[in-house]
């Protein structure tokens, strides 16, 4: 318990010395991040907990037996566990009864699958893949491949054979 109040004490000073810097993008109100019990759910979406659901938790080992330093979220609408599993950074979503939603996967250009890579390559030879999210959800799998070039960043939407840009920068 006085380890509890020692970390609570510690996150609202670093809370405090972070917010005094002006953040337009900042909407949560300064009194939640004092207030001690508020502080402590803030604080338990990011420590491990044993109330994950067991139908997620075996779910989960039985779909990714190799995962290595998996952490578990707890949320309003469900779980989440993120973990690193074939070089790939994962974050799977389970919902409060312990179903399945959606994984994602987040890894660079040479774990992308073969006909992905050739497919993107083929039009976009000079452009340098710098990251690619797979998302996988309801027995579909779409790849959001990023990519860059000398002038642009593109993100392409890759998804049964098609693909297409959703996204297109200048860099300057």
């Amino acid at each position: 318990m006085k380890k509890t109040h020692l970390f609570i004490a510690a996150m609202l000073v670093f809370v405090m010395a972070a917010g005094s810097k002006a953040n337009a993008q900042t909407t949560m109100p300064i009194a939640l991040l004092t207030d001690a019990k508020s502080m402590e759910k803030v604080l338990a979406l990011t420590e491990p907990t044993a109330s994950i659901n067991s139908k997620a938790m075996r779910d989960f080992k039985r779909s990714f037996p190799d995962a290595e330093d998996e952490q578990w979220y707890s949320f309003k609408d469900g779980y989440a566990v993120r973990f690193k599993e074939e070089g790939k950074d994962h974050m799977v979503t389970y919902n409060r009864g312990g179903d399945w939603q959606y994984t994602i996967a987040n890894y660079g250009e040479r774990n992308l699958p073969q006909d992905i890579r050739a497919l993107v390559k083929s039009t976009y030879y000079d452009y340098t893949i710098t990251l690619v999210q797979e998302v996988t959800a309801h027995d579909q799998t779409v790849y959001l491949v990023h990519m860059q070039d000398e002038s642009t960043w593109k993100t392409l939407r890759v998804s049964d054979g098609e693909m297409s840009i959703i996204e297109d920068f200048n860099k300057k």
